[in-house]
């Protein structure tokens, strides 16, 4: 049962950090955790970094899956 539970936590935080990618791109509202340039602009570098983090988060919890009987 534990390496479920990982496996759907990882599920979980891979759809948040591509999700938190999507906000990055969108201009024009604060964006937290920005030290260079307006809060406000779209912040690519941040946004691809989100989604490489998914993306590292999907291809963790393939190692968590329980095995098939």
């Amino acid at each position: 049962m534990r390496g479920s539970s990982t496996m759907w936590l990882l599920i979980v935080a891979g759809i948040i950090r591509i999700l938190l990618g999507i906000y990055y791109l969108i201009p024009g509202i604060y964006h937290p955790f920005t030290f260079s340039g307006t809060p406000t602009d779209s912040h690519k570098t941040h946004a691809i970094v989100f989604f490489v983090l998914g993306i590292v988060a999907f291809i963790a919890s393939r190692f968590f899956r329980p095995a098939v009987r």
